[in-house]
């Protein structure tokens, strides 16, 4: 249930405070227990005051604030402390001085002045037939409810009580409060009142009722036990009023499940009366059930007006669907050739991830003979599995790479499937790998570049443990005497030569000019120095272009990898090495050493 901080934080502690207050009062004869209710009724109308004050200023956060309620409420509360004032002093004074009679009069406006700020809240905004069906249905057990008190008062009573008027406007105000509780409680409303609000009103109105008539008839049984009544009154609207501000929210339309079949079963207890009583007169048994059947023709006029309108919101359902399905075909067939004659490739998936229909490019790349798919080729049931291992590429058989693009279709909110595009990136892909290849290789050489060297050993992919760093010697007289040409050809054949003596894990890259890096590994400096003195000896051997017989050697620098130096310091321990060579006697090998800087 609902927490309620009001309802939670006030309600409780007056009802215990009321309740000592009154044991205190009927215990202790010294208190006189009118004194109590009289203070206590007071601070009660005060109380209820502030909840209703509470109430205005929290209906201002509403979208649409219904705050003239609570206007007339308090309105209804003034009348009831003048009528309170009155009824205080018509009980301190004696009685032939003042007459409770004006008390009764300002506690009846306060009561009709609620019930007309109800009407205010509630019911202006209801149909006719609401009205009048809530109506019957109200009457029927008012009266009701009225003949079986007036068959018990006449048991009970002496028929010479009579205190007309006074007897009058208690039985009108108390049968008047029990119409308005049935009448709001068939009008089927719940977007001001919770039913508990309801009836916490009603339980206040009964009480009233049920103390001015005992008051009335039975005035020494009312002052020795009903005393407190009217306490209990205001702490029955206490909590109808707390209980509302905590549920003060915006209005909906819902419908209170209300059971209105048992109604015409009230005339049996009346048929029974008179069934044992032979001397009865039978003239309220004949006005319930001409109530009875009056309401029944109203029901049966209403549901003739219920169905007629269903009937007619019925008819135009019906042209509503059937115009909308007439824009669904013809969206259809604008919609169905912008599918088929799109260029990429696209299959219609339902929820299931079933391919069920493929356009004409879909329909090439597959195998397919027609929209509508009947069976799932191989290629087919490739893209599906790409699908499901969340790819987002596809190569088919032939090749053609395809991005897939999935994109959803929905209905509501829900997901009914899904269309794949398969766009064709071969070209694309083709350009980004041409794009790569001559970022990461010598354009003369076609071995990887420098940038390519980085990222070798960025990634460390490589167990090779040494970097050696190869300069050509004699090769810029051989470029100055012969032209840049023969020095192309001879840079392109020292690449071929050294990509042709590779082994396994080897890698080699030209990182400028004539300068080329190997990357290699060895066991010991021996292993590595016969290494370097099979590369020197394929690079020593003639050279031969356009009938000319060249010749260059090679001086080789070589540092061992260190897990603490990068690349940059790499190179430049195997270049300090290798210029140690080129200045000594060229055409050898240099390993660098820590005392050589």
């Amino acid at each position: 249930m609902h927490q309620s901080p009001y309802f939670i934080k006030w309600f409780p502690p007056l009802l215990i405070i009321s309740t000592i207050l009154m044991v205190i009062a009927s215990a202790n004869e010294s208190i006189p227990n009118l004194i109590v209710e009289q203070i206590l009724q007071y601070l009660s109308l005060a109380l209820i005051a502030f909840f209703i004050l509470v109430a205005y200023k929290k209906e201002q956060l509403l979208i649409v604030p219904r705050r003239n309620f609570w206007l007339l409420a308090l309105g209804s509360l003034c009348l009831s402390v003048i009528g309170s004032i009155l009824e205080t002093i018509h009980l301190f004074s004696p009685p032939e001085s003042f007459s409770g009679l004006y008390s009764l009069a300002l506690f009846s406006l306060s009561h009709y002045l609620f019930l007309y700020a109800i009407f205010y809240r509630i019911a202006s905004k209801k149909s006719f037939g609401q009205h009048l069906l809530a109506f019957m249905d109200a009457i029927i057990l008012v009266i009701f409810f009225a003949l079986i008190a007036f068959h018990i008062l006449n048991e009970l009573v002496n028929p010479a009580v009579n205190p007309f008027p006074y007897s009058l406007v208690v039985i009108v105000n108390t049968s008047l409060g029990l119409f308005v509780f049935f009448y709001f409680f068939f009008i089927q409303d719940t977007h001001w009142v919770s039913r508990t609000t309801l009836l916490l009103l009603f339980l206040s109105i009964f009480i009233r009722g049920i103390y001015e008539i005992s008051s009335v008839y039975f005035p020494a049984f009312t002052m020795q036990y009903l005393i407190f009544s009217p306490i209990l009154i205001r702490l029955a609207q206490s909590a109808a009023i707390l209980w509302h501000i905590d549920h003060i929210i915006e209005g909906t339309n819902k419908s209170s499940i209300v059971q209105r079949a048992w109604l015409p079963l009230l005339s049996l207890p009346l048929f029974l009366h008179y069934f044992l009583d032979e001397d009865g007169q039978k003239r309220d048994v004949f006005v319930i059930l001409l109530l009875l059947i009056v309401r029944q023709i109203f029901i049966t006029r209403q549901h003739t007006s219920i169905v007629h309108q269903l009937d007619t919101r019925n008819e135009q359902l019906a042209i509503r669907v059937d115009r909308r399905t007439e824009q669904i075909k013809a969206s259809e067939q604008q919609v169905i050739p912008l599918f088929l004659g799109h260029p990429d490739p696209i299959v219609r998936f339902n929820k299931r991830q079933e391919p069920i229909f493929a356009n004409r490019a879909a329909q090439r790349i597959f195998g397919l003979s027609a929209m509508t798919i009947d069976h799932w080729t191989d290629e087919l049931q490739h893209v599906q599995t790409a699908l499901k291992t969340k790819k987002n590429h596809y190569q088919n058989e032939a090749n053609q790479q395809f991005e897939l693009i999935p994109i959803p279709i929905k209905i509501a909110d829900t997901a009914v499937g899904h269309f794949l595009i398969l766009h064709d990136v071969t070209e694309r892909m083709a350009r980004q790998q041409q794009i790569e290849y001559h970022a990461y290789h010598d354009g003369l050489t076609h071995i990887g570049n420098r940038r390519f060297l980085e990222k070798t050993f960025n990634e460390k992919t490589s167990a090779l443990n040494y970097l050696a760093l190869i300069d050509l010697d004699g090769f810029k007289q051989i470029n100055d005497t012969y032209g840049h040409e023969t020095g192309d050809y001879i840079l392109i054949e020292v690449a071929r030569r050294l990509s042709t003596e590779l082994t396994s894990g080897e890698s080699v890259y030209r990182l400028g000019g004539d300068e080329f890096a190997l990357l290699t590994s060895a066991k010991d400096e021996v292993s590595l120095r016969r290494r370097c003195k099979v590369i020197l000896n394929q690079l020593s051997k003639p050279y031969q272009y356009r009938g000319e017989l060249l010749r260059v050697s090679a001086s080789v620098g070589v540092a061992h990898h260190d897990p603490e130096t990068d690349l940059e310091q790499w190179l430049k321990q195997a270049d300090l090495a290798m210029y140690r060579v080129k200045h000594q006697d060229k055409n050898g090998i240099g390993i660098y050493h820590s005392e050589i800087e």
